[in-house]
């Protein structure tokens, strides 16, 4: 499923651990710590052998952990505080690795679906920010950078009006970023213009359009989100232009989230 979704340009899972993310690459990962332990109470009992300062002292807190040792098959007395780290270190990495081995197979192999498991190990870098880094929140600068203009001719009475549109827009989205124009996001906003909640980790089809409507009669922004089209209304000033713009997106009907 992540395969398919990422290959037809949808969202990135933005949740893969470190380890996860390299073992899927084929990267060699780095040595098991007992912090990476999911299991409250095992991880405690590892913490309390690996804490030991006598020989005694880990016997005993092996015997506290006996149950859960012999299953993975790591019971053992030691007889040298070097023996208690090399029997934590082990159960930490069958308990981390050794006990996933097979899922993780399988998920390694659902990779392979389109040819993305390839892509993913000759270039981990390009794809790490999409699997492992949480994913960042939209910016002002973003949805600048995001549409092209469609203009009118230079020196036209249009083009005046769409230049001060286009200043309106910028101050517009800079104040949704601040908060200002509650409850709209810039989430909404870009929802609003194409249907997706966050840019594609491989962008969109094309480059989303703005637009600008002439008519008077014509106050509120539009849309067209199969055509990536954002239509901006001329308002004579931006106070007008903010009240509109918020009133319209917040009237609108939601499309869909991709």
């Amino acid at each position: 499923m992540i395969a398919v979704c990422v290959v037809h340009g949808g969202v990135g899972p933005h949740f893969f651990s470190e380890r996860l993310f390299q073992q899927i690459c084929g990267i060699p990962t780095s040595p098991t710590i007992v912090d990476e332990v999911c299991d409250h109470t095992f991880r405690q009992q590892l913490i309390r052998i690996q804490e030991a300062t006598t020989v005694q002292e880990a016997n005993n807190a092996i015997a506290e952990a006996a149950d859960s040792l012999s299953i993975i098959g790591s019971l053992r007395h030691v007889s040298n505080l070097k023996e208690k780290d090399s029997l934590v270190q082990s159960a930490a990495d069958f308990f981390v690795n050794g006990r996933m081995q097979t899922a993780l197979d399988q998920f390694v192999e659902g990779f392979r679906t389109l040819g993305l498991l390839e892509e993913l190990r000759e270039n981990p870098a390009v794809f790490h920010s999409m699997f492992v880094s949480e994913e960042r929140p939209l910016q002002a600068k973003d949805l600048f950078s995001l549409f092209g203009v469609d203009y009118s001719v230079q020196g036209s009475n249009n083009r005046a009006k769409e230049n001060s549109t286009i200043c309106y827009w910028r101050d517009w989205l800079i104040d949704v970023e601040e908060g200002e124009c509650s409850p709209i996001t810039l989430e909404k906003v870009l929802e609003f213009s194409s249907g997706a909640s966050t840019v594609p980790p491989l962008g969109f089809p094309h480059r989303p359009q703005i637009h600008f409507i002439h008519e008077a009669n014509r106050v509120f922004p539009e849309a067209n989100t199969c055509l990536l089209i954002l239509r901006l209304p001329i308002h004579s000033d931006y106070e007008d232009f903010r009240k509109y713009m918020k009133e319209g997106i917040l009237q609108a009907p939601t499309f869909g989230v991709v």
